[in-house]
This record gives structure tokens, C-alpha cells and sequence, in this order.
């Protein structure tokens, strides 16, 4: 059975952005059966509350791999049906899509930012 799903990344630079809401950029891995199948980058949407998450369902993502995310942000991607790996230390994207891939993506047992609400 083929499996497919899309993984989105927030970004600065090559980055994984320290906190969701700033990213520059979003990369979107489409994966097929573990496997690389297409890579796209778009610049980020004007960042007002709630917009991301909308924008993000808009993509067809169906996880989102980050380091710091406010808990309503969360729960906004979770009612979208949109899963969250949270947590995670900032590194080069490709390097991070490779661990989640290889199933050895470490992140931090603090699932959200606590700076504020979204």
C-alpha cells in the first residue's frame, strides 16, 4: 500500500525557525513510502492570529515538524486534522526531514512555546 503525506517546516534561512509564527519561509516535503518525492518552499503568510494554521490546511500538509508553537496554534492544527512534532532543535531542514525519516528526530518533552497564546 502506497503511503503518501505532506511535511511542512517553518524556516530562517535553511533553518528551522526558533518559533513558528516568525518563519520566513515554509518548506513542504512530499513523501511517498519513506521516500523524497517533490520539495517546495513558500514565503510565509502575514502572520495574524489564526491565519497559519488556516494557510497551513490550505496545503494539504498533514504534519508539521517545529521547534516553538504557541498551545492554541496546536490545537488550531489538530482540529484541521494536522498533526505537530514540537520541541525540536533548530537545524538545517533537510537534515531534520532525514532524522523524521530515519525515525531519530529528537525534540524536548516541552510540546509549546510559552511566550504566549498563539
Amino acid at each position: 500500500m502506497e503511503v503518501k503525506m505532506r511535511i511542512m517546516i517553518p524556516l530562517i534561512g535553511d533553518t528551522l525557525s526558533e518559533h513558528f509564527g516568525r518563519a520566513q519561509n515554509f518548506v513542504v516535503y512530499e513523501i511517498e513510502n519513506s521516500t523524497i518525492k517533490d520539495t517546495k518552499i513558500y514565503n510565509a503568510p502575514e502572520h495574524q492570529e489564526g491565519s497559519f494554521p488556516a494557510w497551513v490546511k490550505s496545503q494539504n500538509v498533514d504534519l508539521i515538524i517545529v521547534s516553538g508553537i504557541g498551545p492554541k496554534a496546536i490545537e488550531l492544527f489538530n482540529s484541521y486534522g494536522i498533526d505537530v512534532i514540537s520541541g525540536v532543535e533548530p537545524k538545517e531542514h533537510s537534515n531534520i526531514i532525514r532524522d523524521y525519516l530515519n525515525g531519530t528526530i529528537s525534540y524536548s518533552s516541552k510540546l509549546a512555546c510559552d511566550k504566549h497564546e498563539i
